[in-house]
This record gives structure tokens, C-alpha cells and sequence, in this order.
């Protein structure tokens, strides 16, 4: 029988999540570890790195969002009075994408991240030709059930993207660049989202100039419509196709991309693949700079020890056992971060995607200055010609409302060519531009503000910033001061990628252990995917049951900031500290104390729950209320005493020095009462 201080032989976990054991990890293990880490240290941002898993994301991110650029082509051409359509279409979108990510973030971490990296990519190439080509054009009868079926073939390729990307950028990267590295590949989301608006823009361009798409006035002219259908029908294929352009490209560098250091070190238990192929990415370090733990044998840095390793099977990780995983989620509580990264992730993208996807609708009436326009004779487009067998297709409308294409209530006689660029326009406006600066700022940032706390405070910032939005949007909602609820809106989106949007993606790549990290990376992510499937289902029944009024997106706004508020009660209850606070004397002042932040190294991180409550961490609604109050207690005394008064209401002034002691470098002198 092993020692007690010692895992069972039959249940030993690898060294990626020791648990509870972590101190008893051999002294060769934990030499390899550390010599790993300062290799990996010695770096800082990898164009490389960063170029394979950004080009994948930024693939990802078009096609998805690609949605809000072919809804209203498809609608017009296929459906253009059923509703139910563009639901079920996203609906089945986003649940492969929920497929994906558990799927692929489960098998990267038994199988390893390189051998699945590059296979999600040829899904979503395989898909979009599929989607691309979908049916044989207008008036296939199949269309809807291929269409469906390749975008959800696309969406589980474009869900495994996001524990793929997250984790190799996170585990490839330094410690001190991790979080540039991880926000720098988020970025990638809305230049996704930029970019599909912008290819639209240019094909929607292209074709009116050749085909001549106003004049024909598709949409309202009926005696066009087969012309016209037959070329609105080829905007969408164009704009789909594109996206396959960037995920070929990317895939030719993925598969010459080797398995990240930690991975193979932590979990496969082979110390000289894992600095070989890191010298292969970064090139070997400095021998002088760090002699005691590697000697040199032909390039390759290996470690000076007479023990041999002691090789895991590679057939079966053995994190992957049931007694680990009840250890590791279980027994050592770390159930309590998979629920902070899921709980935060689902009530983020409820509000997110609501918001973001397929918001055609929401956004023409944010902008719209005056009230949705009855359909009636006085429409100058009722009657085109105004002669007996006029080809006007709007006295159609009058009983089966407004098509589905048309998404501006405030002006129907805008034809599909008007109706597209209208809404390219406001999303660049309103929701790209903003997103865009917003991950941009956070680029900037990331290693200069708390990661943790800065995701609950920007939950309830956008808390606030919902119930702001949605008091300006009632109070100036089909006026001409209507741009006001615009302005607050792209705040929101800045907002949104500045804090919370980009932090549930990083966050969750960087608090668990490397035989876990993908797997629960996935399941976070899953669950934001479920949130999402919400949102649309929550948009759908208001915009349904509401039809066009002023009540309509005053309730989203004011319901989505409930989310918002239990997105910040979870992240404040469950998620630990990625970094540690650590105080410095500024240059220009000695008694000035600048609070700057270190960031954990992924090892420290991966010791889970343990750890984090070694270091004096508190979870759960039970453990943060009393600590909370006894905070508060404390700063309530410290500004008493800084105003002159101690706690018990005695003033401070000249009296007898207690005692004088030092505490983590910093002298503290304890006051007593006035002599």
C-alpha cells in the first residue's frame, strides 16, 4: 500500500491535476514543470501561434454571424411569409455548435490538441460548400431541410473551434501574454462579424450593377419576381462561399502545428517531446541564463536526471477514469469554477445573441424616427403603374403582413436591394464598429486590470446600461430623437467586448488543469451556446406576440438586464483570481502605493479549488456573504480612522505605539488610545 501522503498506485493521476497531492509531486516532475515553464516564459506574443488560431476564429466567427447577412436573401427567395423559417435555421445552427464543443473538447484533451485541430476546419469548409450549393436554386422544395442539415454540420464545426482555440493559444503561449494573446484571437469574433456585412456589401454592389436589381424593383414589382429571385438567390451563395477562402488557408498551417509542451508533458508523461517541440515553435533558450535543470543532448534540451520517466499508456489518459474525474470535480470542489465559467458563459450570450444574431428586426426599429406605416392606398408603392392590372405586390400584404424580408415597418416600399444595404448599414454602425473597439480596448488592458472582478463589474455595468437603454427607448422610440437609443446600444456592444464577452472565453482556458481544460472549456462554452438557443427563443416570442409597438425591445432591454445581474453573481461567488495583487512604490512618490497585477502561470492555475482556498479565496453564496460584510466592516474602520476617529469613536491623535511589525514586507504600526 502506498504512503498516505502518496495517491494510490492503481488510481495515480497524472501530473497535470494532482489535487490534494500536488506537494508530493516528484522532485523530477516538478523539475521538468518548472523548466518547461521558463522556456515557455522566455517568450512573449507569438505571431505564429496567434496567426493558426485567429484565422480559425475569424472563419468561425463569418460564417455564424453570416446569418444576419442571408436571412432576409433566403427569405426572399424561399419564404417569404413564414417567420418560423429563420428560427429554425439558427435554432439548429446553434445546437451544433453545443455538439461541438463538448465533442471536441472532450476528445482533445484524451487525444491531444494537434490531432483534432484542423478537422473542425474542414467541417465548416465541407459545410459551407454545402450550404453554398444547397438545393439545385429557386423553387427546390428540399431547400430547408439541406439547408438546415449543413448548417448544423457547420455549427458543430464552428462550436469546436472555441475549447481548440481558447486552449492551445492559452497553453502555448507565456505567462505574462497569455491574456494579449487569448483577447487578441477573440478579436477575430466581430471582425467576423464586420467582415461578412462587408462582403454582402460589395456582392450586393456587384450584382445591382449587372443585374440592375433597383430598377427591377425586387419585391415590390411581381412581374420581376422570377428575375429577381434568380439573382437575389446567388447574394447569398456568394456571400456563404466566401467564408470557406480563409478556412483553407488556415487549415494548410494547423496540420504542421505540434501539440502544445503542457500537454505533452502533464499528460502523456514525455518531458523530452514536450521541450523538443517547443524549441520547435520558440526555438531553444539560453543555457546560461538557467544551467541547473537542462543539459543539451543534439539541440534537444532535456533534463539532467539518473531516473527515467514513468511513461503513461498513450491509449488510455488516465484522467479520464471515473475515480479522477469524481476526485477532481467532486471531492476537491472544483465543480464550483465549471459552474462559475458555465453559469457566467449561458446568462452572457442570452443577452449577447439576442442582440447579435439575426437582429435584422431589432435593429431597423431602434433606428426608425417615425411609427410603423399601415399598408394602404396612399403608399406611393401600392399602385406602380395605376392602371387595372397593375403588378404591385403590396395590396398582397394588406392581409398576410408585411413579408419576412421586410424588416423596416416604418418603410415598406423599400425594395430587397434597399431593405439590405439599410440594414449592412446599421449593423456596421451600430453593432460591428463598436464591438471591434471594445475587444481592442481589452487588447490594451488585459494584463492592466483585474480579470476576475472586471468581469462581475462589467456585468452590472451592462446591467445598468440595459436599464438605461431601455428608459431612453421608451422615452424617445419612433421620434426623431430616436438615434439616442442607437447611441446606447453600440455602448452596450463596446461594453460587451470590452468586459464580460471576452472574459468568459478566456477565463475558462486559463483556471482549470491541462488534462481537464479543453473538456471543460467545451462544457462552458456548451452552455453559452444554450443561452444563445434561448435568447432567439425569448426575441421570438416577444417580437411575435408584440408585432411593431413601443413595448416590444423595452422589455428585451429590461429583461436581458436581469441576466446580466445573475451573470455578476456568479462570477463574484465562483470564479477564482487568475492573478495576484502585488503593491510597488511609485517613482514619483514614497508614500504613493500603486496596486499592480501578476498573472498566475497556468500550473498554479491548474491546482484548482485547493489552492485557490490555500491562498485565502472564498466561494460559494455562504462563504462570500460574511466575507463581504466583514470587507466592508473593515473599510468603514479604515475611513474612520483616516478621518480621526478608530473604531470605537476615540479620536487618534499622539499616543503609545502598541506594536510595530512587518507583514509581507510592509510596516504596520497599530495605534493605541490617546495618553
Amino acid at each position: 500500500m502506498a504512503p498516505l501522503w502518496q495517491p494510490d498506485p492503481e488510481r495515480k493521476q497524472n501530473r497535470g491535476y494532482l489535487g490534494e497531492y500536488s506537494e508530493a509531486l516528484s522532485q523530477r516532475d516538478r523539475q521538468a514543470r518548472d523548466q518547461l515553464r521558463y522556456q515557455l516564459d522566455l517568450n512573449s506574443w507569438n505571431l505564429r501561434i496567434w496567426g493558426v488560431a485567429a484565422s480559425g476564429f475569424l472563419t468561425d466567427s463569418y460564417n455564424l454571424f453570416a446569418t444576419n447577412v442571408i436571412s432576409a436573401t433566403i427569405s426572399f427567395v424561399y419564404f417569404p411569409h413564414d417567420k418560423w423559417c429563420g428560427l429554425v435555421i439558427n435554432f439548429f445552427t446553434l445546437l451544433g455548435s453545443v455538439v461541438g464543443q463538448l465533442l471536441f473538447g472532450y476528445l482533445a484533451d484524451r487525444y491531444g490538441r494537434t490531432r483534432l485541430y484542423g478537422i473542425e476546419l474542414v467541417l465548416v469548409i465541407v459545410s459551407t460548400i454545402g450550404v453554398a450549393t444547397t438545393s439545385t436554386g429557386y423553387g427546390d422544395i428540399n431547400f430547408l431541410a439541406l439547408f438546415t442539415w449543413w448548417r448544423f454540420v457547420m455549427g458543430v464545426g464552428i462550436g469546436a473551434e472555441y475549447p481548440l482555440s481558447a486552449v492551445i493559444t492559452s497553453e502555448w503561449s507565456s505567462t505574462s501574454s497569455r491574456a494579449t494573446m487569448l483577447s487578441s484571437v477573440f478579436l477575430m469574433q466581430p471582425v467576423g462579424q464586420a467582415l461578412a456585412q462587408i462582403v454582402c456589401l460589395l456582392v450586393l454592389l456587384g450584382e445591382n450593377r449587372a443585374h440592375k436589381l433597383d430598377e427591377l424593383q425586387c419585391g415590390l414589382n411581381s412581374a420581376n419576381e422570377e428575375e429577381c429571385k434568380k439573382h437575389i438567390d446567388r447574394i447569398w451563395r456568394l456571400v456563404i462561399g466566401s467564408g470557406a477562402v480563409p478556412a483553407v488557408l488556415a487549415i494548410l498551417f494547423r496540420f504542421f502545428l505540434y501539440d502544445c509542451g503542457l500537454y505533452t508533458l502533464e499528460v502523456k508523461n514525455k518531458p523530452g517531446n514536450a521541450f523538443r517541440d517547443t524549441q520547435r515553435v520558440y526555438g531553444p533558450p539560453s543555457l546560461s541564463s538557467h544551467p541547473q535543470h537542462i543539459g543539451n543532448n543534439g539541440g534537444i534540451t532535456t533534463l539532467t536526471s539518473p531516473n527515467s520517466p514513468h511513461i503513461l499508456p498513450d491509449s488510455f489518459p488516465v484522467q479520464f477514469n471515473r475515480w479522477n474525474i469524481y476526485d477532481f470535480l467532486i471531492k476537491d470542489k472544483n465543480w464550483y469554477f465549471l459552474l462559475g465559467t458555465s453559469a457566467t458563459w449561458f446568462f452572457l450570450d442570452v443577452s449577447f445573441y439576442g442582440f447579435s444574431l439575426d437582429n435584422r428586426g431589432t435593429l431597423s426599429d431602434l433606428w426608425a424616427i417615425t411609427k410603423p406605416v399601415d399598408i394602404s392606398p396612399d403608399l406611393p408603392c401600392y399602385n406602380l403603374t395605376g392602371q387595372a392590372n397593375d403588378t404591385s405586390a403590396v395590396p398582397n400584404w394588406v392581409n398576410n403582413g408585411l413579408p419576412t424580408w421586410q424588416t423596416d415597418a416604418t418603410r415598406p416600399c423599400n425594395t430587397i436591394y434597399q431593405t439590405l444595404l439599410q440594414q449592412t448599414k446599421q449593423y456596421l454602425l451600430t453593432v460591428s464598429l463598436a464591438s471591434i473597439a471594445g475587444s481592442a480596448c481589452f487588447v490594451y488592458f488585459a494584463n492592466r486590470i483585474p480579470r476576475r472582478q472586471w468581469l462581475t463589474s462589467s456585468f452590472l455595468i451592462l446591467m445598468i446600461l440595459f436599464l438605461v437603454t431601455g428608459g431612453v427607448y421608451y422615452g424617445v422610440a419612433y421620434t426623431s430623437a430616436a438615434p439616442a437609443t442607437v447611441v446606447c446600444v453600440a455602448i452596450c456592444h463596446f461594453m460587451f467586448n470590452f468586459g464580460a464577452n471576452t472574459l468568459t472565453f478566456i477565463i475558462p482556458s486559463e483556471i482549470f488543469p491541462t488534462p481537464y481544460r479543453c473538456t471543460s472549456h467545451g462544457i462552458s462554452a456548451a452552455f453559452g451556446k444554450l443561452g444563445s438557443i434561448l435568447a432567439i427563443l425569448i426575441v421570438y416570442g416577444i417580437n411575435s406576440g408584440y408585432h411593431y409597438n413601443s413595448e416590444r425591445q423595452g422589455l428585451v432591454f429590461l429583461l436581458f438586464a436581469s441576466f446580466m445581474a445573475l451573470g455578476a453573481l456568479f462570477s463574484w461567488t465562483y470564479l477564482p483570481d487568475v492573478q495576484r495583487k502585488k503593491k510597488t512604490k511609485s517613482p514619483d512618490t514614497k508614500k504613493k502605493v500603486l496596486a499592480e497585477y501578476e498573472t498566475k502561470n497556468l500550473e498554479e492555475l491548474g491546482e484548482g479549488y485547493i489552492k485557490a482556498v490555500a491562498e485565502g479565496q472564498v466561494f460559494g453564496i455562504r462563504g462570500k456573504w460574511p466575507d463581504l460584510k466583514r470587507r466592508v466592516r473593515k473599510g468603514f474602520k479604515r475611513r474612520r480612522m483616516e478621518d480621526g476617529v478608530d473604531g470605537d469613536g476615540v479620536g487618534v491623535g499622539v499616543g503609545v505605539v502598541d506594536k510595530v511589525g512587518e507583514n509581507d514586507g510592509r510596516l504596520e504600526v497599530a495605534v493605541g488610545r490617546n495618553v
